[in-house]
């Protein structure tokens, strides 16, 4: 009457995992509008067009002007790659274009070369436009996965009560207290997007953006490993099985078709007295009807 009935590993991970696929999806959906109003796909046709525009100046011009200023210029067929060289030493393109941009031009074989360099769009244009589509990726990802939190995980559980997002609630599952009374809306504030929102979800974004963006290198890895394992080690290892979020909430997953919920913690007082009363009777009475006997 006042224990947790726990839900089997099975029944949990099918709601979990149904609730995964439509925060997915919402999300997919969420990041399709705020693509279209940052015009996402615009800035990538920009970022198109300058990457192109080098590209062809790459394959029309630089081989003539590396073999003018006495570079060596290979491109390999299986990958792509370019190698630059130099007296037997490994230089760069960069190099190549400076010794252009240092000559004015040159002469006529590489004066083409020199105006059409003037006519790209700068370097560090490309740049900055690569690093916004990043970030702007970025915004779409933390912002749609926000909105999907916010109305999968807090908004709908308000209205379908005792925690249940649409997983939960298939499958008869529900949250409560430890002390089995029902969890209020700061608690499954804190679960949705304290706990689940930011520490499990975006703070793993978080570290994978600075793994391959700002070469955070191997620390990101430990640190997204780290909180797997954490997370792994306290659903199992609890009494209760309860991951981050939960611990977060100080909130416990409960079988809905087993477990008593309370609605306050006087009904439990309340309750737990009106037991005890019974005990203490049931064993008077026992004790009585043994005098009783002869």
């Amino acid at each position: 009457m006042f224990e947790i009935k726990k839900i089997g590993i099975v029944k949990r991970a099918s709601a979990w995992l149904l609730d995964a696929i439509l925060l997915a999806v919402l999300t997919t959906g969420l990041m399709w509008i705020i693509s279209l109003i940052c015009d996402f796909d615009g800035q990538q046709k920009v970022l198109a067009e300058y990457q192109t525009a080098w590209q062809t100046f790459q394959e029309e011009y630089v081989p003539t002007v590396a073999e003018y200023y006495g570079f060596d210029y290979a491109v390999d067929e299986e990958t792509g790659d370019v190698t630059v060289t130099k007296d037997g030493k490994v230089s760069s393109l960069e190099e190549v274009m400076q010794a252009l941009l240092d000559s004015e031009g040159g002469d006529e074989a590489t004066k083409p070369a020199y105006d059409a360099y003037l006519l790209l769009p700068p370097a560090g244009k490309v740049t900055a436009q690569t690093n916004y589509l990043i970030s702007l990726l970025f915004v779409m990802i933390s912002v749609g996965l926000l909105l999907s939190y916010f109305l999968l995980e807090f908004l709908l559980p308000l209205f379908l009560k005792n925690g249940q997002t649409v997983g939960k609630k298939v499958f008869s599952i529900g949250l409560v207290r430890p002390d089995c009374v029902r969890i209020n809306n700061v608690a499954l504030f804190t679960r949705a997007m304290i706990g689940k929102f930011a520490v499990e979800t975006m703070f793993p974004i978080l570290l994978v953006y600075l793994f391959f963006f700002q070469g955070l290198g191997i620390v990101a890895i430990v640190l997204l490993a780290a909180l797997l394992l954490l997370n792994v080690i306290l659903f199992f290892a609890t009494k209760n099985r309860t991951p981050i979020h939960d611990i977060f909430a100080s909130t416990v997953a409960v079988d809905l078709q087993l477990q008593m919920i309370y609605s306050s913690e006087d009904e439990l007082v309340e309750k737990k007295t009106s037991v005890h009363r019974e005990d203490v009777e049931n064993t008077r009475s026992e004790n009585t009807t043994e005098k009783d006997e002869p």
